[in-house]
């Protein structure tokens, strides 16, 4: 496994927020921990049961990174990967545990009454972030003026055609929480630097949305940018600034 510093990174801040399109229902969820280094978003489908499996999700996966905590002697089931860090492997076995508890929520009802979700979680141990990603979710890294979509979001749409920017209703999962029993979570892991930026997005943020976010310097001016968006689709963010 990687070994990194376990001297955390310093997090200038850690905001997360979210936008209401047209949808009338909110599927996403979010919840940020700064000081234990975690951070997820999940972007739900199906409606009130969409919802409510984002926040199934995000909770069962933080509730299992705040016990298991990089402990090799985990109490919950662990399944080790040699090729990532501790942090990603608890992040792997994290996405598995919370794929289970959403499994159990649909067990026994038809597909059209079940509820799924597309997550992205992030674990920071030391300098270096560890993501999972299941799903239409994204992830972008803003170092000086660079800015690259480090995880690209998983969905039929940008399948057919990468280059298209998805519409309200487009992002369907090619892979997502609550439709499979057992899931292969992509994990990425990057060794931060003083100064980098990390944006978690949900597949609601568009392009214009986007370019609001990264013309600030930090949140400060977040409320004021985004006055006057009239974005099309629900979407969540996390942004770190480090």
């Amino acid at each position: 496994m990687t070994s990194v510093s376990k001297t955390r990174l310093p997090l200038q801040f850690a905001e997360g927020f979210q936008i209401q399109g047209r949808t009338p229902v909110q599927e996403d969820y979010f919840e940020i921990n700064p000081d234990r280094g975690i951070f997820i978003l999940a972007d739900g489908f199906g409606g009130a049961l969409g919802r409510q499996a984002s926040e199934i999700v995000v909770k069962s996966v933080r509730q299992y990174l705040e016990q298991e905590a990089g402990d090799l002697d985990a109490t919950m089931p662990f399944e080790l990967r040699p090729y990532y860090s501790l942090a990603g492997n608890v992040l792997f076995n994290a996405i598995s545990f919370a794929n289970q508890k959403l499994i159990e929520m649909n067990r026994g009802k038809t597909w059209q009454d079940s509820g799924g979700a597309s997550l992205m979680g992030g674990y920071l141990e030391g300098k270096l972030l560890s993501v999972a990603q299941v799903g239409a979710c994204r992830l972008l890294l803003k170092r000086g003026v660079n800015v690259k979509e480090v995880v690209t979001s998983r969905s039929l749409l940008r399948q057919v055609d990468p280059m298209m920017e998805e519409g309200p209703g487009d992002a369907v999962p090619l892979m997502s929480f609550g439709t499979a029993k057992s899931l292969e979570p992509e994990i990425t892991e990057i060794e931060l630097r003083p100064g980098d930026q990390v944006f978690f997005e949900t597949s609601g943020v568009k392009s214009e949305f986007r370019k609001k976010v990264l013309s600030l310097n930090g949140p400060s001016g977040l409320s004021h940018a985004l006055d006057g968006l009239h974005a099309e689709s629900n979407a969540s963010m996390i942004w770190l600034g480090f």
